[in-house]
């Protein structure tokens, strides 16, 4: 660099030569023949501008393009000029599709006009047909809700918290709003110390701060405090908590939590020496009332705001359908729902009453899990949301919707001397809950409206093992699924034509003849003396998998229609993330160590390639892969979607190729069942594909596995040998096993998981999609009860986990209704801009001594040409006082020109351009927020520092039928611009962001969804001329996640490909990235990605081009149709604003944001 300075050498424009560039910058402040020069240009546009603004006067407000463009058009023939031009003014034009992201509207108010007229409604499950129904108006979307009933719903939630101001019905405006607790600082630490963690951090610590030192705080306040006298009232221990219950509406405090024993009666056959039913009586079973939970949640603020009384179907109008599509997003506007309302809706009401009629839909969690990593305390819970509540704030657990019903109890060791085959117990059951399923509650609900609510099971969310207990089958039996009875040997099969009529034809269903099996097997056990497994047993319940076990809600709400089969819902985290996917998974990594030529190193290697992306939606890869070491469900999903290009070429042909399209099957296949929002032409996709999805699997275990000598993997034998030592020492058998040597371990296709994948389509037909039924938020309320665990002593723990979550539930209400009272405005969502970089000007960067440190630098070649190309039209845009022409608005690329396809502006057109203090300021990081496809905002960041750099934008013509184009950001800058032009409208400087590119080449190739092969990519050649440019932020769409080609290898300086050194020489663009990216590629069917269906307002009837072949064959069944795509280069969708947006500077941000290329020198042309 010391070098670089001593051999500088420049001359002011005064002739006078600098070898050094500080004393060239010193001597330009002062010099008088400059400052002349710039006087003249400045006085030559002023004139300029004075004539533009006399021709405006007399000639109309046209006036001012008329001369621009003359302007352009004479310089445009001056033959001598244009041959002046360097290289990158004559080079291809690289154009994006500019667009405007719609930003999703806050829930419609169904009482405040919109209403279109009546129309008759067919329920979606052969209920009868409403008279008719209320519509609200469509959104920006064109999607609309459509009631059940005729006139708009009595109660609207609204996401945002709203303002309080009355006292709630829980509280009288005498009582002390902080009760139990005497005032507010008592309140406040009780509220710090019980929900804020059991293992205080930096962040609990402030938190303390904050209340100590808030001027409310009052030491006095606290120093009589009887902190233990609170703590047992809270817990519902002393003779205030039947107070409580009063105000809550509580007939008496049993409602809350209760202790029962359980009687388990245990047959013993007629050969033991006590034959007959022995009972066996297990103390403590910790349960709620579940009418109690609906009073007390119904009443509480933070549950009534979200509720959905009324059900509704959602309804999307897109241009490219003839008639509407239903959308399936929420249980509470999913079929199932709709027909339950309906049916409540045509049933005779109660005797007397004309209140509302509403349902509470009941959503069970339940699985066992472990407090501790070290020792033996377990906790099988059961939990319960409402599906009235969005599955967006259940999700979430810091929301705390999630109620806690019962602890179920594991077997005592005495049982075990006791019993000696399988029995039924049967739960204690709420006799009130089952009146109220018939008769239902009546209640006068947060809003003051009183309603007759009617409780109603919809969904029950378990692990493979506690459906077959909760639905009385055999685990693993002749008939495996507890959705129909297709036999074991046929599972292999799904998604057969056969197969999918099977599961209607036999679909399992609590029937009289079904419960007549059972009991008849009982009178053999339990009156006869039959042991369980006797062959009259056998004979009886073998062929459907039952067990004798009277089932409890069959007992209880079978009379009422309840069919207990309908509400075991499928399970995508055991079912395929730890299920199919981890077995394909580990016997991939079989075969690969069965080739003894480290590809297994190599697959590990890879992974640790991998860039992450996102917050969190792929994390880096940083242990090898192969070990699975503490490997949970989401590590699987990362390790799914990242797979094809790690994978590729591992495998000799053609067990690779076969290999790559069962991976995108099973990518394409996951990312469907994830999605939060579907359609009724995505569901025809998501059966299309998972026929597909069956035909690779069968063929993988009957073609790819045979061909390879596949045996355990060390950990898999090394777990065997542990497994098989503890049952030794538990059996105290002594007969040899097999300790030595790894088994030979082929690919099981004989299991319930294949089998349930059919399933998935009608399930989120039914219920809505899986995350609102998916076992992820029961795991995660997991860590509720093990936050609790380290407070209690360790002894009967159960019971002090009950007094401690009913001292954060109390805790918890008395803050949220603190909070509500005291409420101020909602914060104006920042989200709703496009993008936003950062205010400061910070990090300058000079343009002389920028080109100066990039001299060797190709990605600096004409970097001021192409930079002032590219800002031309936009600060025209800027300066117009009329809207700017198509043309202009769609050019968005490095080399944007005014004047269209006639050419690039002249040079002397470009000296219009001024960058104020002839600098552009450098920013870390870049925040660009988008609708997602299920209508939602979402934010990515870049930062050309990191791995998260890379960008998509629009394609102008999807060429190909690829819609995009993509391009690694180098540099975030903005700069500010003064413009000299005849159409200036004054010389103040206009901020104005760009982006500095290095843009990705397509790969000509099979690929997409009729190919099943992800795309290709390599970097532009840097020596071409427009490998690298500029680009306007508000172009971007969001960032995009691309993987190495690792098989074809990295750049080396020995090649002359037009590749840096190290570099990739090809990427793979990871379209399974996550659900948004996903249907990105589904062009046209996402609700939310408005700019693939909206077409402008001024683009012409015919401008419309015709699904792609690639399109119609991920759409199956689907009429033809055309999507409205703007092929030309016109847009009037296009963002034309600087991109200036409000919020704090991140600039500071520690990410760093150095520029990748260094150099040197370079000529930057004129200014």
């Amino acid at each position: 660099m010391t070098e670089e300075v001593e051999t500088f050498t420049d001359t002011c424009i005064c002739n006078r030569a600098f070898t050094d560039l500080r004393s060239l910058r010193r001597h330009e402040r002062t010099c008088s023949t400059g400052r002349k020069r710039l006087s003249e240009v400045l006085a030559a546009a002023q004139a300029a501008y004075h004539r533009k603004r006399v021709c405006i006067r007399t000639a109309g407000p046209n006036a001012t393009l008329v001369e621009s463009e003359s302007l352009y058009t004479s310089r445009e023939t001056t033959g001598k000029q244009h041959d002046s031009l360097s290289p990158a003014q004559h080079c291809p034009s690289r154009r994006t599709r500019s667009f405007k992201d719609a930003v999703p509207e806050p829930p419609l108010s169904a009482g405040v006009g919109g209403a279109t007229q009546p129309a008759t409604v067919t329920p979606h499950m052969g209920g009868p047909p409403l008279s008719q129904n209320f519509r609200t108006r469509k959104d920006a979307f064109g999607i609309h809700r459509m009631y059940t009933t005729e006139h708009p719903p009595t109660h609207d939630p609204n996401p945002l918290p709203q303002p309080c101001n009355s006292s709630p019905p829980d509280c009288n405006n005498d009582d002390n709003p902080y009760h139990p607790y005497p005032n507010a600082s008592s309140l406040f630490l009780g509220d710090w110390f019980w929900n804020h963690g059991t293992q205080k951090s930096k962040k609990g610590f402030k938190r303390l701060l904050e209340i100590i030192g808030s001027p409310q705080f009052r030491p006095e306040d606290i120093r009589t405090t009887h902190w233990e006298a609170i703590d047992r009232e809270l817990s519902g221990m002393n003779d205030d908590y039947q107070g409580e219950h009063a105000r809550l509406g509580m007939d008496n405090p049993s409602d809350g939590w209760m202790s029962t024993p359980i009687t388990i009666s245990v047959p013993f056959h007629g050969c033991c020496k006590n034959p007959g039913p022995k009972p066996y009586i297990v103390p403590g079973f910790r349960h709620r009332s579940l009418v109690a939970i609906i009073r007390e949640s119904l009443l509480s603020s933070l549950h009534h705001r979200n509720f959905h009384f009324e059900p509704f179907e959602l309804c999307w109008n897109p241009p490219h359908t003839p008639s509407e599509l239903q959308l399936y997003s929420e249980l509470y506007n999913s079929p199932a729902f709709l027909d339950a309302q309906t049916k409540l809706q045509h049933s005779p009401p109660e005797p007397g009453c004309v209140l509302p009629r509403c349902i509470v839909g009941l959503m069970f969690w339940s699985d066992a899990t472990v407090l501790t990593t070290f020792g033996e305390a377990k906790l099988w819970p059961l939990y319960v949301y409402f599906g009235n509540e969005s599955k967006y704030l259940r999700c979430q657990p810091s929301e705390r919707l999630c109620t806690h019903v019962a602890y179920f109890m594991s077997l005592p060791d005495e049982f075990k001397d006791f019993a000696t085959l399988h029995s039924g117990g049967k739960l204690p059951g709420d006799t009130f809950f089952t009146h109220s399923s018939e008769h239902g509650i009546v209640l006068k609900c947060g809003d003051g409206v009183e309603r007759r609510l009617y409780p109603r099971i919809f969904t029950y969310s378990a692990d493979y093992p506690e459906k077959v207990l909760i639905a009385n089958l055999r685990n693993l039996g002749h008939c495996p699924c507890p959705r129909c009875l297709v036999s074991k040997d046929r599972v292999h099969l799904f998604a057969t034509g056969r197969d999918m009529l099977e599961r209607e034809l036999l679909a399992r269903s609590d029937t009289q003849e079904r419960r007549d099996k059972i009991s008849s097997a009982r009178e053999l056990i339990y009156e006869k003396n039959y042991a369980v497994d006797n062959s009259q047993v056998e004979e009886l319940l073998r062929t459907e998998s039952m067990v004798p076990t009277v089932n409890a809600f069959s007992t209880r709400l079978g009379h009422t229609g309840f069919d207990f089969f309908m509400m075991l819902v499928v399970d995508l985290l055991h079912e395929f993330e730890l299920g199919v996917w981890k077995a394909i998974f580990t016997h991939l990594l079989r075969i690969l160590d069965s080739l003894k030529k480290g590809e297994l190193a190599e697959l590990d290697h890879r992974y640790r390639d991998v860039p992450n992306f996102g917050r969190d939606t792929i994390r880096r890869f940083r242990k090898n892969v192969s070990d699975m070491k503490r490997t949970a469900a989401r590590d699987f999903e990362d390790l799914l979607q990242c797979s094809i290009p790690v994978f590729d070429r591992l495998l000799p042909e053609p067990h690779n190729t076969h290999v790559q399209q069962l991976l995108f099957q099973l990518c394409h296949w996951h990312g469907l069942a994830k999605l939060r929002m579907h359609t009724d032409e995505t569901l025809d996709i998501m059966v299309t594909i998972t026929s597909k999805l069956a035909n690779q699997v069968r063929n993988f275990a009957v073609l790819t596995s045979p061909a390879f000598s596949t045996r355990e993997l060390r950990r898999e034998a090394e777990r065997r040998r542990r497994r098989q030592a503890q049952e030794k020492r538990k059996t105290q058998h002594t007969a040899a096993y097999n300790a030595q040597g790894r088994r030979t371990k082929a690919f099981n296709l004989q299991t319930y998981k294949l089998h349930a994948l059919a399933d998935y389509p009608a399930q989120i037909k039914m219920f809505g999609t899986t995350d609102s039924y998916s076992t992820q938020p029961g795991e995660l309320e997991h860590r509720t009860s093990k936050g609790r665990f380290p407070r209690t002593s360790r002894k009967n723990y159960i019971e002090q986990l009950v007094s401690i979550g009913r001292r954060q539930e109390r805790i918890g209400r008395i803050r949220a209704r603190i909070d509500a009272a005291n409420k101020m405005d909602p914060v104006p969502d920042t989200q709703e801009q496009h993008h936003h970089i950062g205010k400061s000007q910070n990090y300058p960067e000079e343009l002389m001594a920028f080109m100066q440190q990039r001299s060797n630098d190709p990605a600096a070649n004409d970097f001021v040409l192409k930079l002032k190309t590219h800002l031309l039209p936009r600060i025209r845009q800027l300066h117009s006082e009329e809207p700017c022409n198509e043309a202009e608005a769609t050019t968005a690329g490095p080399q944007q020109s005014p004047m269209g396809n006639a050419g690039q502006p002249p040079l002397p057109m470009l000296n219009h351009i001024i960058l104020n203090a002839n600098c552009m300021y450098r920013h870390h990081i870049l925040r660009v927020n988008y609708t997602t496809y299920d209508l939602r905002r979402e934010t990515d960041m870049v930062n050309p520092g990191t791995s998260h750099r890379h960008i998509m934008l629009l394609s102008p013509t999807g060429i190909g039928g690829h819609h995009f184009c993509y391009a690694r950001v180098l540099g975030i800058y903005h700069a500010n611009i003064i413009y000299t032009g005849s159409d200036s409208r004054d010389y103040r400087p206009r901020r104005v962001e760009f982006l500095w590119v290095h843009w990705f080449e397509l790969i000509p190739g099979p690929s997409g969804w009729a190919h099943a092969a992800l795309d290709r990519l390599r970097l532009a050649p840097i020596d071409a001329d427009d490998a690298f440019g500029f680009i306007d932020p508000a172009d971007v769409l969001r960032c995009c996640h691309l993987i190495p080609a690792f098989t074809d290898g990295r750049a080396n300086e020995a090649t002359s490909e037009g590749l840096l050194s190290n570099e990739w020489r090809y990427y793979y663009v990871n379209r399974f990235v996550d659900r948004d990216m996903l249907m990105r590629y589904h062009w046209g069917l996402a609700p939310g990605h408005s700019h693939t269906y909206i077409r402008s307002n001024q683009e012409h009837d015919t401008n419309q081009t015709a699904i792609t072949s690639d399109d119609m064959t991920a759409r199956p069944n689907v009429e033809t149709a055309h999507l409205f795509e703007d092929e030309s280069d016109d847009d009037s969708l296009s963002d034309t604003g600087s991109g200036d947006s409000g919020g704090e500077d991140d600039d500071d941000d520690d990410d760093g944001g150095d520029m990748m290329y260094d150099g040197g020198d370079s000529e930057f042309g004129d200014f």
